[in-house]
């Protein structure tokens, strides 16, 4: 792996993993041990878990998008491509 493969893992390793420690600060809106009434009755830290569940699984998304474009990916469709052509010419 090159500098640039390297650069991309270390951003996205340092992402998640400031995503992870930023769940695990007992925020109000994370953890509350008193009830506070948000929209609808329902306490503020429910929202706070959906907001950053959302955000996480957009993240994994963007995650994968991203990954799926970086060349070592498309090698692989490559070899599988020759790999199919050569056995129709195997079998034939």
């Amino acid at each position: 792996m090159d500098t640039r493969s390297k650069s991309f893992e270390r951003r996205w390793f340092c992402l998640f993993l400031f995503m992870y420690v930023f769940v695990m600060i007992p925020f109000p809106f994370f953890f509350n041990t008193d009830y506070v009434a948000g929209w609808l009755g329902v306490p503020v830290f429910i929202y706070g878990w959906i907001i950053h569940g959302v955000v996480v699984v957009a993240l994994i998304m963007l995650f994968a998008h991203q990954c799926l474009k970086r060349p070592e990916y498309q090698d692989f469709e490559d070899q599988d491509d020759l790999a199919e052509n050569n056995g129709e010419l195997n079998h034939e």
